[in-house]
């Protein structure tokens, strides 16, 4: 009776020995897949807004397609359909200093815009919609950083105040 709860203990203690190991391996892949999943689902998001009379609703994120480049991503887009309608990652809101994407063809469901080469996507804080033959704005979206001001001030949202 003793010899057999010793060779029971000693097999869940070597099966015990043997699968931390294994399961730590198990969690360090799951975390780099979750961080890989954080990448995916975009760093900068925000929330896209109608400009003036114009409608425009939609969610915005820098985010990585199947091939793992980086594109902007426009999600459950409602906007006004327009003739000209370009998408730029801009600075401040400022549609002529930022990059253009390319043409808007698609007004409603989700639409994908790549970054072309040499631009970087971390120099823009907003995402324009812009009118080009009617010179107006259609919408726009400023990422979400994580990062706000208040009183001259910046705060981490997860950090509290920072200089």
């Amino acid at each position: 009776m003793n010899t057999t709860r010793f060779s029971v203990a000693a097999l869940l203690l070597a099966f015990g020995l043997a699968s931390p190991p294994a399961h730590a391996e198990m969690m360090e892949k799951d975390k780099g897949m979750m961080q890989d999943k954080g990448m995916m689902d975009g760093q900068m998001t925000g929330t896209l807004t109608g400009a003036k009379d114009h409608h425009a609703n939609g969610t915005v994120a820098l985010t990585k397609d199947m091939g793992g480049h980086i594109v902007l991503r426009l999600e459950n887009l409602k906007v006004d359909k327009v003739p000209d309608g370009r998408v730029y990652l801009a600075k401040d809101g400022d549609y002529a200093t930022g990059a253009d994407l390319g043409k808007l063809t698609t007004f409603s469901g989700t639409v994908e815009f790549p970054i072309p080469p040499g631009v970087n996507p971390a120099d823009y804080d907003s995402v324009v919609i812009w009118c080009k033959k009617f010179s107006v704005e259609i919408g726009r979206a400023m990422f979400d950083t994580g990062v706000m001001k208040k009183d001259n001030m910046m705060m981490d949202r997860q950090k509290g105040m920072m200089k």
